[in-house]
């Protein structure tokens, strides 16, 4: 029993020191690329170029599919630097949440490991790592059985410049029409209804307020209000069964609009976006709208920015990008097989114990 014990000990030393390398090395890896954008955009010929192009209106989606178009009077660039400051700010919020990034590092070998109350920037390497690998199997295995998930496209001589930019804004994009409006607004409007007499919120502007506060950071308008939440209950219980419901939809048509609204990809790609958008929404839902907008940009903008930066300059840059791709593919399988063993010993414990009362 003490050798079980001691084994068990040692294996989670081991896990800890593990996770925390990858942590940290991805952490870095995301100021390096967030780092290198405009750095690429705007001292190449190509990224001037089209940096100089103009731009006369920006499409914005709320509640999944309602299509606003805002007129604007600008370029390629302005708008990049934009959506650069945007990601910036996500960044600087997910370093400071729950008690900050340094001192979940510091954390990590005194305290017992919990993902529900540890930093987002902490807990994102893990989760988008894993995430990664999980769309690679998937779109692997439903290869071999016909099922094809094509590719991005874009028309023939498109800038790279110009498809960074399109790819940047996604995150931004997407994530309010798909979580931040799809999932946001019902929930806030239903804390109001349930806490309609609550004597915190008695006016309109407290209402408001609480609305606002529910639609960038649902956890916290959950907290102020004592309903269960994520932080004191986990991610299971913490979610209520309504986000449960809003995850799941906005996941399906997701996963949906990725295929019918064309684009290059096939019907395969239903099913790796449906679980990229659930996972999108329990990050939302946990930690608020900066870390689903920076689970996107882990996808859209971190790979695309250092595949072009190794295109561009080469030598270190190229075995920078081979090394990150190499530690998030290796860590996400990892990760996700000790994920899957994890909750098979969960389940097996948990019917033991029922099956014994």
């Amino acid at each position: 029993m003490a050798d079980s014990k001691s084994a068990l000990a040692n294996t989670e030393a081991v896990g800890r020191v593990l996770a925390l390398v990858i942590v940290l090395f991805s952490v870095v890896s995301y100021v390096v690329s967030l780092a290198l954008g405009p750095v690429l955009f705007f001292s190449t010929s190509d990224g001037l170029q089209a940096a100089a192009r103009a731009i006369h209106e920006i499409p914005v989606l709320f509640f999944v599919a309602l299509p606003i178009t805002v007129p604007v009077s600008s370029n390629f660039g302005v708008l990049f630097i934009g959506i650069w400051v945007a990601f910036v700010v996500c960044i600087t919020l997910a370093w400071f949440s729950r008690g900050g990034f340094h001192n979940s590092v510091r954390d990590e070998f005194k305290k017992p490991a919990s993902f529900a109350r540890t930093n987002f920037l902490f807990v994102m390497p893990l989760v988008g790592s894993a995430l990664l690998y999980a769309t690679v199997l998937i779109s692997q295995f439903q290869e071999t059985q016909g099922v094809q998930t094509g590719s991005l496209n874009f028309p023939p001589q498109t800038s790279p410049y110009v498809i960074l930019v399109n790819l940047a804004f996604a995150p931004l994009q997407e994530e309010f029409a798909f979580r931040i409006t799809s999932i946001g607004i019902p929930l806030g409007v239903y804390l109001l209804y349930r806490y309609r007499l609550d004597k915190r919120i008695p006016t309109a502007l407290p209402r408001l307020k609480l609305l606002l506060l529910a639609i960038f950071s649902p956890e916290l308008a959950k907290m102020r209000l004592g309903y269960r939440n994520v932080h004191e209950n986990g991610f299971i219980r913490g979610i209520s069964p309504l986000e449960w419901i809003l995850i799941l939809i906005t996941s399906f048509v997701f996963g949906a609009a990725h295929y019918l609204l064309g684009g290059g990809w096939d019907v395969g790609k239903v099913s790796t976006a449906f679980l990229a958008g659930l996972v999108f929404g329990v990050m939302y839902v946990s930690y608020g709208a900066y870390a689903d907008i920076l689970l996107h940009w882990f996808f859209n903008y971190y790979f695309t920015v250092l595949d072009m930066a190794s295109s561009t300059y080469g030598g270190a840059f190229r075995a920078f990008a081979n090394i990150t791709e190499l530690v998030n593919l290796t860590a996400g399988q990892v990760i996700f097989v000790v994920f899957l063993l994890l909750s098979a010993w969960r389940l097996g414990r948990y019917l033991t114990l029922k099956a014994t009362g």
